[in-house]
């Protein structure tokens, strides 16, 4: 009942457009034009914007040979204070810790790297830090997602 009373509407409105646009058949032909040519700005709008992201992951690697080179050349303090990353001297061994995630639901640390000097662990913290690294905030460790498990059955 309702596909009839469209289908009925529909040819009307195709009627009335031919009635009232001497040039029906034209008027169409006009509208699809007009769509074509707005689907091809949209898709070069597109291309350009693709060409700019292109040539930014281009200059990317230069850009961060860059900022390597100026984080190498830090001194302690200035690496200390741009760390982003807790570091810390390692408890059992020698050496130097940098923690990179936390457990969501206890806070433990995980993922900890280790390295032989403070200079070695600062700098490797600052070094995510430069390529935007983020830890994720939605993991748990393995005790501390047992345990909760546990409290939920």
């Amino acid at each position: 009942m309702i596909k009839q009373m469209l289908t009925r509407l529909a040819r009307l409105a195709r009627l009335r457009k031919y009635r009232f646009f001497p040039g029906g058949e034209t008027y169409d032909l006009r509208e699809k034009l007009e769509r074509n040519r707005r689907d091809i700005s949209y898709l070069q709008f597109q291309l350009k914007k693709a060409r700019a992201d292109k040539f930014d992951l281009e200059q990317k690697p230069s850009e961060l040979r860059d900022v390597f080179a100026a984080i190498l050349n830090e001194p302690m303090e200035q690496l200390g204070h741009a760390a982003r990353f807790h570091v810390r001297e390692a408890e059992p061994d020698p050496g130097w810790e940098v923690v990179t995630d936390h457990c969501c639901l206890g806070g433990c640390d995980m993922n900890v790297y280790t390295f032989q000097s403070k200079r070695d662990a600062l700098l490797f913290a600052r070094l995510l830090k430069a390529v935007g690294y983020r830890p994720p905030h939605n993991i748990a460790c393995p005790a501390c997602y047992e345990e909760h498990m546990k409290d939920c059955i």
